[in-house]
């Protein structure tokens, strides 16, 4: 087997780096964050602010774990299951992009091929070992 060692560690920084707005976000554009949540993921808005609080220093931490490769097993399977069930949440408006309809948005679809990532670098975890904490 090829030495996976790098391309692994590139793909886990770079889907970092596309996680990243997202957390950064929670701090400090609440609001739009639970504009978000609101649209896509139902009553989750109307969440008091303390909750969505506790949620970005979660995801913060969980970042930072996944970035360093702390705990691969639980920091890779979360991140690839929240950024799954977020994309499974967006279908509906990637709906009408596919069908030519009003209202859809092609940007979505970009976090396809990121799941695919996610998926890859979970079940390679093992291998990913380049400036990973969790060798």
């Amino acid at each position: 087997m090829p030495n996976l060692r790098i391309p692994l560690f590139i793909t886990r920084i770079l889907i970092a780096i596309f996680m990243l707005p997202w957390t950064i976000g929670r701090f400090l554009r609440a609001e739009q964050i639970k504009g978000v949540a609101d649209r896509y993921y139902g009553p989750m808005g109307g969440l008091p602010d303390g909750v969505f609080f506790v949620i970005a220093i979660f995801m913060a931490l969980l970042l930072l774990a996944f970035t360093i490769g702390f705990a691969k097993k639980i920091s890779y399977g979360l991140i690839f299951l929240l950024h799954t069930v977020g994309t499974i949440m967006t279908i509906p408006t990637m709906i009408p992009v596919l069908t030519g309809g009003e209202g859809g948005n092609i940007l979505f679809f970009a976090a396809l091929p990121v799941v695919g990532a996610m998926l890859l670098l979970f079940l390679l975890r093992d291998q990913d070992t380049f400036l990973a904490v969790g060798k």
